[in-house]
C-alpha cells in the first residue's frame, strides 16, 4: 500500500492541545468502526538506546495525521467513486474490442 499523502500545517504553535479528547474518542470510534487493527498498523516500538522522544513524538503525530487523512477518504467515498469511474471504462473499452472483432 502506497504511503498515504501528508499535509502540511501551519508550524504556528496553536493554544489548542495537541490531542483533544473528543477529537481522539471520534478518532478510535472511527479506527474501531472501520475494523482496522492498529497492532497490524502501527510500527513496533524501537529498541534503539537514546531514542530522543521528539521523534518519537512527532512519529505519532505524522501517524495521527495520516489514519486521519485516510479515514476522510474513506468518508467521502473517493476511492469507490474512482473504481466506478474506471469500471465504466473499462467496460466501455470491452464494447470497443467487441466491435473490433466482430468487425474481422
Amino acid at each position: 500500500m502506497p504511503p498515504l499523502p501528508i499535509v502540511l500545517k501551519d508550524s504556528k504553535p496553536s493554544k489548542q492541545s495537541p490531542l483533544p479528547l473528543s477529537s481522539t474518542l471520534a478518532d478510535l470510534a472511527a479506527i474501531k468502526a472501520a475494523h482496522i487493527d492498529l497492532k497490524k498498523v502501527l510500527l513496533p516500538p524501537s529498541d534503539v538506546p537514546g531514542t530522543p522522544t521528539d521523534v518519537t513524538l512527532e512519529a505519532s503525530y505524522e501517524f495521527v495525521r495520516n489514519a486521519r487523512a485516510a479515514l476522510d477518504i474513506q468518508k467521502r467515498g473517493a476511492v469507490d467513486a474512482e473504481g466506478d469511474k474506471m469500471e465504466k471504462i473499462r467496460e466501455q473499452l470491452e464494447d470497443v474490442l467487441h466491435g473490433l472483432r466482430s468487425t474481422e
